[in-house]
């Protein structure tokens, strides 16, 4: 990190290129982490509240490198007078925070770390959000996360009450350490997870992700949709490794509403003219997988969700970036206002192409990778509901192209006449997502530590 500081600094001052020229070695120095780093089975303490393993460390890293993304997309607030700096740092305090609960070994500090997170989230949508309607999405937000939050607080009070001690993650076995009726296994497990299935969201959990998405900047969204959302599977992930037995008569009926929402999704997006609003509701769709494959209890669907976890985090990150990138020269979000792209940005057709690849995990992205495992864990779990796994898969790639040739093809709006093309930030952001993308696939044997 101290190599690509230097380069960003020697980038700007010496040798006169953009800032975000400095930045990219930034991004580029992560990524040789990510090659160097000797991923291996098991937990690695190194402190006595935090740990790293696999997946806290493929979360962190991921969260290091959208910070980078987003100060590159967020150009225009950096290159506008205002509250930048204050926008720097509530940028910062939410890598914060987000490295905390990733890195968190007690129970409580996780929780703390996780409503924390909501802080800086809710300032950059209220502050910097594009339209009066950012106030509205903002109380969603919060009032959403921040009601079934406090249950889990609740819980986790009782379970330490309980004589669990402090609630380490590595050391604890609640199996025989709870003496509990099927009543209380169940309104305990319900508790639980209430918090990290609103937080993902799960599919009937959903209606504040949209509205925060759509009245989000740029940042706002691409954190949101890349990191925000894992939180909810990291933590579901940390719990269901504790409580197994708590799991098991809730794992069928979560399994088939992840997949019924994620072809009922589909079909919404098909109808949908709001491109941020395609893409937010594409994020319910993916993460519904992640879901699938924490509830199969296969390790198979463990590591497929990390990997789509991560997948994910990428790819909608560089279209959220990348309808931001059209918004501010049409000034509109709607498909019909954005048509015949080719002729204007014909060099940005091939980037929002392999965007879109990776939303429907297609060849060479991680995303197919992650997807295969998925298909692997749901089948093993239960091959009933296997058949509506390919339903929602086809209409994931319908509403993606149908995206792509709307906005590609057709007559070239007459608001397009007078919009400036495209900087070299723009496309090197959307660039560098790409990049990653389809490079993690060489390195997708590091989620194939946890099988």
């Amino acid at each position: 990190m101290g190599f690509g500081l230097l380069a960003c600094f020697l980038s700007g001052v010496i040798l006169e290129v953009p800032w975000w020229w400095g930045l990219s070695w930034i991004y580029l120095f992560m990524l040789g982490v990510l090659g160097a780093y000797p991923l291996q089975e098991g937990y690695k303490l190194f402190s006595g509240w935090g740990w790293i393993d696999t997946t806290s460390f493929s979360l962190v890293l991921l969260s290091l490198l959208l910070l980078v993304l987003m100060y590159i997309a967020s150009i225009k607030v950096y290159n506008a007078k205002g509250l930048k700096f204050l926008f720097s740092w509530m940028m910062n305090f939410l890598l914060l925070f987000l490295m905390g609960s990733f890195l968190s070994n007690n129970m409580l500090y996780f929780y703390f770390f996780f409503e924390a997170s909501l802080i800086p989230t809710l300032i950059l949508i209220v502050g910097w959000g594009y339209q009066p309607e950012r106030l509205q999405a903002g109380v969603y937000f919060m009032m959403y996360t921040l009601l079934v939050s406090l249950p889990l607080l609740l819980a986790l009070l009782y379970l330490q009450g309980k004589g669990l001690g402090l609630l380490m993650w590595d050391s604890l076995n609640f199996k025989y350490a709870l003496d509990l009726g099927s009543m209380s296994e169940m309104c305990l497990s319900l508790v639980l997870m209430l918090a990290f299935l609103v937080k993902l969201p799960v599919f009937m959990g959903h209606l504040w992700l949209p509205k925060a998405h759509v009245e989000a900047p740029v940042a706002g969204s691409m954190i949101l949709a890349g990191v925000l959302l894992k939180l909810g599977g990291y933590g579901l992930m940390r719990v269901l490794g504790k409580f197994t037995f708590l799991f098991c008569s809730l794992g069928s009926f979560l399994v088939s509403l992840s997949l019924v929402g994620m072809g009922l999704i589909g079909l919404v997006c098909c109808r949908m003219n709001d491109l941020k609003a395609l893409v937010a509701y594409s994020s319910v769709a993916h993460m519904g997988l992640v879901i699938c494959g924490i509830f199969s209890g296969v390790m198979w669907g463990l590591s497929g969700g990390l990997a789509m976890m991560v997948a994910h985090g990428l790819s909608s990150s560089g279209l959220f970036s990348f309808v931001n990138l059209m918004y501010e020269r049409v000034g509109s979000r709607s498909i019909f206002m954005n048509k015949g792209l080719v002729s204007f940005i014909p060099s940005s057709a091939l980037l929002l192409f392999m965007l879109c690849c990776g939303n429907i995990s297609a060849p060479p992205s991680i995303n197919l990778f992650s997807e295969l495992m998925l298909i692997f864990g749901v089948y093993y779990y239960d091959s009933f509901t296997m058949l509506l796994f390919p339903f929602g898969s086809f209409l994931g790639a319908v509403f993606t192209f149908y995206m792509f040739s709307y906005v590609y093809h057709g007559k070239l709006h007459l608001n397009l006449l007078g919009a400036l093309n495209p900087g070299g930030a723009e496309f090197h952001c959307v660039l560098l997502h790409i990049y990653i993308i389809n490079l993690l696939l060489l390195k997708g044997g590091v989620f194939l530590t946890l099988i």
